[in-house]
């Protein structure tokens, strides 16, 4: 109760801003201690992530150390389940055409 922050940060952050705040811990750890291998072996991550999150953070800022949107599953030049059914009919029904009929 009645606790204020000195920091100049909103009071709320959101689980992206909060994972992006902890991945820019561990680049200026690393830049502290000046051994990149101690710093990851500190915080339990591989130097693969490491130099992944450095080499966003210097092309994207803060803003490129936060997760990246999900792939989708489905392409979308992904050939219709209708035609997929209409070839699959018509190769059982003449299974001699082969695939240059």
């Amino acid at each position: 109760m009645g606790r204020t922050s000195t920091t100049a940060e909103p009071q709320k952050r959101d689980a992206g801003t909060k994972l992006a705040q902890q991945r820019l811990s561990v680049l200026e750890l690393a830049k502290e201690l000046g051994n990149v291998a101690e710093a990851c072996r500190q915080r339990g991550l591989d130097r693969t992530s490491f130099y992944e999150w450095k080499r966003r953070f210097q092309t994207q800022g803060f803003e490129g150390l936060k997760d990246l949107p999900p792939i989708h599953k489905s392409h979308p030049q992904t050939t219709p389940p209708e035609t997929v059914e209409r070839i699959r009919a018509l190769a059982l029904a003449h299974p001699a055409y082969g695939c240059n009929r």
